[in-house]
């Protein structure tokens, strides 16, 4: 090949690569575009009420059900390391963050008072995730126990999207 067509098909190639990229940056752009008039135009989502809106924002069936899974049995030793976690279900509103708040209730002698608290955090992932979990060794008198778990789905803006809770009974051998 000679200088001249090297030339020709060098600078065919270069337009072609040049066309090329000005054609991504404005389906791009395009798309960026499109994104934002869809946003601005849906209405925000109410959290507050399950009221319907006319929009084409999809409701979500918000149906997050707890349950207190460990420790396993229905008593134990007193001063037994134990671990209590507890089982989400369902989606909650809008976050995955989720407060725990453990509350231990000792019954002796026909008496219950509060014996214990914990607080911890978690993630929900998923339709069902185990969370809230923590051992100790902090029952150490004998009686019944009666174990509950209160969990606060939050956000950065709304420390109190919705709130569930759970309770089991044990008894401390």
């Amino acid at each position: 090949m000679n200088k001249k067509t090297k030339l020709i098909l060098l600078s065919f190639l270069l337009l072609l690569i040049f066309g090329a990229v000005i054609y991504f940056y404005v389906s791009k752009n395009k798309q960026q575009d499109a994104v934002k008039n869809t946003q601005n135009q849906s209405a925000p989502l109410d959290t507050d009420t399950d009221k319907d809106n006319s929009s084409d924002v999809e409701k979500v069936d918000h149906n997050l059900t707890l349950s207190i899974i460990k420790p396993e049995g229905e008593r134990f030793d007193s001063g037994q390391a134990r671990m209590y976690e507890a089982l989400a279900e369902g989606n909650g509103k809008y976050s995955n963050n989720v407060k725990c708040h453990w509350e231990f209730f000792l019954n002796q002698n026909n008496e219950e008072t509060l014996y214990q608290t914990m607080d911890t955090k978690s993630i929900l992932s998923g339709e069902s995730k185990k969370i809230c979990g923590f051992t100790s060794t902090f029952i150490e008198s004998r009686g019944v126990l009666r174990v509950r778990v209160i969990v606060t789905v939050y956000n950065a803006t709304n420390p109190n999207l919705e709130t569930v809770s759970a309770e089991r009974m044990y008894t401390v051998i």
